[in-house]
């Protein structure tokens, strides 16, 4: 009986702390849950920074004093995470370390993978998120390591309070075209070599969104974004030999700009080809076209990695490619509109049910009708992918006045929360 009485108490005990997401540490997660290595020392306590953010009673925190750089705590979970739905983790920090902190989220388990975030704030709780997209249900231990790259001092700054760890839904998987306009796609940008990336607002059109993209006075020459998680676009991108053209349109402070664009595959990363052409206008928005039959000098070629059968699912940007950023200085560059295939002039692609545009040609002016849904942007393109217009209309009708364009060809993309339609204009 006594030993009954023993084994159905260890069972009770272990269902007390179950260790499995959401954990909030209130009652599941205790201290003794906890494995430090290298200089990290977790322990459950009382919040001591009760607040809006976060009123919990108990949270978690990490001492770093000494060790290793990669210092910190895990816990593991009684079975592994599965991303199908819940792609992110998210978590509550609080840190009086400076901003920019990194946060290291690892799993581990059968194999291992690890994301990286830099704390926003300093000295009050923000949540963070960890997306982990396609990542197999492999994982069972969860690992934080704080102020990672850095050997912590037992300070304040090396002491970090965490709580509140769930999966939540991230978006669905970033595809082409991408254009940053959808609520329900997670358009997490992956930064390397310095890069600092963030969605925000078009400063020339506050009703588009584009992709900020800041390379710090710290970044290395190679520095860039891939445009999404590690994961990849959810389907391949279709490069062929004889289709092998990708579009971004781009915004730089300087013409002559070299701007490099490397597909790979997400599984591989020795699968790659990479290509570059440079801005041709400072200060404005630009369509560049990126043609990977022209390979980046001392980068596999398409045809070599089409013949050997490699796939493409994973786009990166390089801005200012070559340059580190102590030469240069902190610039910040902006991008959008991400697609498979040229930006071809002189086609019309009315995308848009019911779109017209008359009369055109014209010598006089253009009008824009939608009948399904109102127009909320049209930017006009010339030749050389240059901006020469914005018009944010707001209504099911437009006028452009041609008679201040010159005699020739224009290109007008026209967007509608419905869809997107590229119209050629023509100008008698």
């Amino acid at each position: 009986m006594k030993i009954l009485a023993f084994c159905i108490l260890l069972f009770l005990v272990s269902l007390g702390h179950s260790q499995s997401l959401p954990i909030d540490f209130e009652e599941s997660i205790v201290t003794s849950d906890f494995i430090n290595f290298d200089g990290g020392t977790a322990m459950v306590i009382n919040n001591p920074q009760i607040n809006g953010n976060n009123t919990s009673s108990k949270i978690a925190q990490i001492v770093r004093n000494g060790g290793q750089v990669w210092a910190g705590s895990k816990i593991e979970l009684t079975t592994n995470l599965d991303f199908t739905t819940f792609n992110s983790i998210t978590m509550k920090v609080y840190s009086s370390a400076p901003v920019g902190t990194t946060i290291k989220f690892k799993l581990e388990g059968s194999g291992s993978t690890e994301r990286d975030v830099q704390t926003t704030v300093s000295n009050e709780w923000e949540l963070l998120t960890w997306d982990f997209t396609g990542e197999p249900a492999n994982f069972n231990s969860i690992v934080f390591m704080f102020d990672f790259g850095n050997v912590g001092d037992g300070s304040a700054a090396s002491t970090f309070l965490f709580d509140d760890i769930e999966q939540v839904f991230g978006g669905t998987a970033i595809d082409l075209p991408v254009d940053f306009e959808s609520s329900t796609v997670n358009y997490t940008m992956s930064d390397f070599g310095g890069n600092l990336s963030t969605l925000v607002s078009d400063p020339s059109n506050p009703g588009n969104r584009v992709m900020q993209v800041i390379k710090t006075d710290q970044a290395a020459s190679w520095a860039g974004t891939t445009i999404g998680t590690p994961a990849g676009f959810a389907t391949n991108i279709p490069l062929s030999l004889s289709d092998s053209k990708m579009t971004v349109k781009v915004w730089s402070p300087s013409a002559g700009t070299p701007i490099r664009l490397k597909v790979e595959d997400s599984d591989d990363p020795t699968r790659t080809c990479e290509t570059e052409t440079n801005t041709t206008v400072s200060g404005d928005w630009e369509v560049l076209t990126f043609d990977f039959l022209n390979q980046a000098p001392g980068t596999e070629s398409l045809s070599v990695g089409l013949a050997m059968g490699w796939t493409y699912n994973m786009a990166s940007i390089f801005f200012n490619f070559g340059t580190d950023g102590a030469s240069t200085g902190e610039i910040t560059y902006y991008f959008d509109n991400v697609a498979f295939g040229e930006f071809v002039v002189g086609t019309t692609n009315l995308e848009i049910e019911g779109l017209k545009v008359f009369p055109n040609p014209t010598d006089h002016q253009w009008t824009f009708f939608s009948p399904k849904s109102d127009i909320k942007l049209i930017e006009v393109f010339d030749l050389y992918g240059k901006r020469i217009l914005i018009l944010q209309p707001d209504n099911s009708m437009a006028r452009i006045d041609a008679s201040k364009f010159a005699c020739g060809m224009y290109l007008s993309v026209i967007s509608t929360a419905s869809g997107t339609s590229i119209s050629r204009l023509i100008k008698n």
